[in-house]
């Protein structure tokens, strides 16, 4: 069932469900479940959408700008596009849209069968969804197909609209974002009394996990709880893990907590809070969030694990996916057990569920639309603020990760909770956002998001990686190492050995494996040599040669 495309003719694939013009009205979402692209329509939409897109991406790219001012909110330069010497050659240069999209879709080609669930993926250019495509199936009790349409539990990418839910609050003065939460929580324990609400958003509150606790006292995911029973049981704790404000520890108990906070002063259900506060007017009425099992859900996805894997996955992740394996199952007729738990209505950490066609009025907001009130435009900038924890700025925002990654700003989130694998990765200064949303588990969709960022923007990654290329070598070791840049990455070439990823940690320092580089430049800013450390050898220098 399996379909390799080739890169000179990509093609379609008769499970594969495509969308192009963000221009077009598009069918109900029951006619989005049954909706078929022909092969030769696809390849037309394929076609035609990517040398609209990449013109406009070739117009639009720039690099990073800075990092934001700590503790304040992003400049308003957030999504600025200022033309950089050398990037416009880059990518313009006879580009290979068509090779580009076949990449794309052998990246998810793996799942491109009716047998097994899969992931949707959308490209999303200036608020607006410019493709998505689906591969594999939504249910496979009924054999029904994953679509632009399918609504997936969103897991910890919800968070960033449980913060929005709250920092509008705080926008509007209902809510103190310095302020103690027992101000606003008359039950909050004495043994949390110094969290403040800036803790809950930017995870340095200290409150032991929510999930670790249900762990730990056996109470199962699938028990019916709500809010207050989730609230009822941290609040048996005894002790912070660290003094609030003083460490960075990720914890669903602070979202939770949050969510409670916008219960108690809009007084309205968190769930209503949202829909009608921050949902219904940027036009999102495909999305929710669950904290009624019994509530109907349309197109709703189910998850799923291979029926060898017994792990019990119980816990909201953020940042990277946990693991590292992405591959699909080999087999003719691959088995899966159902890991969906349909009594979870825990909100706030997660809960949300969404759709690519829906999550597109999110992007709109993240990407300045200007037709919003100005409560939403303030928050908008507020949700890109960090803070500084012992004179070092936290990667962490509201409810999102912010970071240099490649040379560009990078913001986004990823989730993992009961088989569904989702992730969101947004570069505001080339008005890109990628979306995708797996209901497997053992998917791994932050790389998979990564990877069609390496492809959508290789010109402009590799005009940021150039200077980093040539030839190092140290004399006391008579070794030379090369860096390379390939497919959008810096590689590391050494004799004997497989080319290395170098993975960019932050200014001038990369990480390869389990190496640390450090460059140095002189006083024009050029590139001359590197320090790297492993595990027993610290600060080797090696001076770039000349060229």
């Amino acid at each position: 069932m399996n379909r390799r495309i080739t890169p000179k003719a990509p093609r379609s694939h008769p499970h594969i469900r495509h969308s192009h013009n963000p221009t077009e009205s598009h069918p109900t979402e029951s006619e989005s479940m049954l909706h078929t692209v022909s092969i030769s329509a696809a390849r037309y939409l394929k076609k035609s959408f990517f040398l609209i897109f990449f013109g406009w991406m070739f117009a639009s790219c720039s690099t990073h700008t800075g990092e934001a001012v700590a503790g304040e909110a992003e400049p308003a330069d957030r999504h600025a596009r200022e033309p950089v010497a050398g990037v416009s050659a880059a990518i313009n240069a006879d580009f290979p849209d068509e090779s580009s999209l076949a990449a794309i879709y052998e990246l998810f080609s793996e799942y491109d069968r009716e047998d097994a669930p899969g992931c949707a993926v959308a490209v999303y250019r200036d608020g607006e969804m410019a493709h998505s495509a689906a591969f594999g199936m939504a249910n496979l009790d009924y054999g029904i197909p994953l679509t632009d349409s399918s609504r997936f539990y969103m897991a910890s990418v919800s968070k960033q609209v449980t913060a929005a839910a709250a920092a509008l609050l705080v926008v509007r003065g209902e809510l103190g974002y310095d302020a103690a939460v027992s101000d606003y929580l008359d039950d909050w324990p004495e043994w949390a009394s110094e969290v403040r609400v800036k803790h809950l958003f930017n995870h340095t509150s200290g409150l032991p996990d929510i999930y670790d606790l249900m762990d730990i006292s056996g109470i199962s995911l699938s028990n019916v709880m709500d809010l207050d029973d989730y609230m009822a049981l941290f609040y048996r704790g005894e002790s912070l893990k660290n003094r609030p404000g003083t460490s960075y520890s990720y914890t669903n108990s602070g979202y939770t907590t949050l969510a409670k906070l916008v219960e108690t002063v809009s007084g309205k259900r968190f769930s209503e809070f949202v829909e009608s506060e921050l949902l219904e007017p940027l036009g999102m009425t495909a999305t929710h969030f669950h904290d009624d099992r019994l509530r109907v859900i349309p197109n709703r996805v189910i998850s799923y694990a291979p029926a060898d894997d017994e792990t019990d996955e119980a816990d909201e992740v953020g940042g990277a996916d946990e693991k590292p394996s992405d591959a699909a199952s080999d087999a003719a007729s691959p088995a899966f057990r159902q890991t969906y738990l349909s009594n979870f209505q825990g909100v706030g950490p997660g809960g949300l569920y969404s759709s690519l066609k829906d999550w597109k009025h999110w992007e709109s907001f993240w990407m300045g639309d200007n037709t919003l009130p100005d409560d939403m435009n303030e928050l908008r900038a507020m949700m890109t603020r960090r803070e500084v924890v012992r004179n070092d700025t936290l990667a962490y925002a509201l409810g999102l990760d912010v970071e240099t990654w490649q040379g560009a700003r990078m913001e986004g989130h990823s989730g993992s909770f009961m088989g569904f694998k989702t992730d969101v990765r947004r570069f505001p200064q080339h008005g890109l956002a990628l979306l995708t949303l797996c209901n497997r588990e053992d998917a791994n969709p932050g790389r998979k998001n990564r990877e069609m960022a390496k492809i959508l923007l290789q010109g402009v990654f590799e005009a940021f990686l150039a200077p980093y290329q040539g030839i190092y070598h140290n004399e006391e070791l008579q070794v030379d190492y090369e860096l390379a840049v390939e497919d959008g990455s810096l590689k590391l070439i050494r004799r004997l050995s497989p080319r290395g990823v170098m993975n960019e940690e932050a200014h001038d320092k990369w990480r390869a494996g389990s190496w640390d580089f450090v460059f140095q430049r002189d006083d024009e800013g050029q590139v001359t040599g590197f320090l790297v450390s492993t595990g027993r050898a610290r600060e080797v220098e090696f001076v770039r040669k000349a060229p």
